[in-house]
């Protein structure tokens, strides 16, 4: 089998361009509209009139990312349908979540879990949860970045390197 097989067709470019462009005109374009915006509660609430849909929606595109999109592809082919577990689990936390966690915050008005730790403790617990998140992140991030540009690499035969410039 040649290795031109597994390279991207000049179609492919096209889509992959496309994609790209859009998605940059799409933040450029929100970003232009919702300039005037400079208070916290627009910001990071939308002004606090979103609906549940739009929410949901961008709550799982952020944690939608290549490591789930390729990792849980070939973890089930690893290991099988035990994977299942994991997901069953989903719908428990994240109703929990929703039945506890989401109306003790807004009944007390506040928008974060870091809001919350200082109110409850104070503020060098919000200060050390705030520098493990930041850590985990920073970890999480690199592999995250590592994974698209591992498949860009494999596909397109652009240097790992510039692939995680470019992702970067």
């Amino acid at each position: 089998m040649s290795s031109e097989l597994n390279k991207f067709h000049y179609a492919d470019y096209i889509v992959f361009a496309t994609m790209l462009v859009a998605s940059a005109v799409i933040g450029i374009v929100f970003g232009w509209l919702d300039r005037k915006k400079k208070s916290t509660k627009d910001f990071l609430l939308g002004g606090g009139d979103l609906k549940i849909f739009p929410v949901g929606i961008s709550i799982l595109a952020s944690f939608t990312s290549a490591i789930a999109i390729l990792g849980f592809s070939a973890e089930m082919y690893r290991y099988g349908t035990m994977y299942w577990m994991v997901l069953l689990s989903y719908p428990l936390t994240q109703g929990f979540a929703a039945l506890v966690y989401i109306p003790l915050f807004h009944g007390l008005k506040i928008t974060s879990a870091y809001q919350y730790l200082e109110l409850r403790f104070n503020s060098y617990v919000r200060i050390t949860a705030s520098i493990i998140f930041c850590l985990q992140m920073f970890l999480y991030m690199s592999v995250a970045l590592y994974t698209p540009a591992l498949a860009i690499e494999q596909v397109t035969g652009i240097p790992l390197i510039f692939s995680i410039g470019i992702f970067f």
